[in-house]
């Protein structure tokens, strides 16, 4: 008799413990006017973001290369680009190697292009193209949020 009441406790427990939905950390896309969620994937503790798009004032491609760190949030950690004058506008310097390595928080990431047919976000290996996601012009923010509806590969156009 006491061997099934153990097994009915742990049966239990296992039963609550599916039910429970713990909130996962999203990285979270916001865009447009007005303002909603376009995509949502779930991020873990040192995932590398890439925010990859043609420089509008130098036309030359840029890689920025960013860390989700937990408790911290996203920071940049690399800018490439065969342009000197992109480093010049992030206050960068660079060997010949074109990159610059740096460590600066920056929170959420804004974006507004005209065109973001050069942008992609690349989240842990997973390449996400920028274009239709909002229309050309309207804004797009990055962030990270703790959310028990972060779902992989939800992605929401227009």
């Amino acid at each position: 008799m006491r061997a099934w009441t153990v097994a009915g406790f742990i049966f239990l427990y296992l039963f609550i413990m599916a039910g429970t939905v713990l909130p996962a950390t999203c990285l979270e896309m916001t865009g447009g006017e007005p303002e909603r969620v376009v995509l949502s994937l779930p991020v873990e503790d040192k995932t590398v973001i890439q925010l990859e798009f043609i420089n509008s004032i130098y036309l030359a491609p840029v890689r920025e290369t960013l860390i989700y760190e937990s408790g911290r949030g996203i920071s940049i950690i690399m800018v490439e680009s065969p342009s000197a004058g992109v480093f010049e506008y992030y206050g960068l310097e660079t060997d010949n190697t074109h990159k610059a390595s740096l460590y600066r928080h920056v929170g959420a990431i804004r974006l507004r292009s005209h065109d973001y047919r050069h942008h992609t976000l690349t989240v842990g290996g997973k390449v996400i193209r920028l274009k239709g996601l909002v229309e050309d012009g309207e804004p797009l923010t990055v962030n990270i949020r703790s959310s028990e509806n972060c779902v992989p590969g939800l992605t929401r156009g227009r």
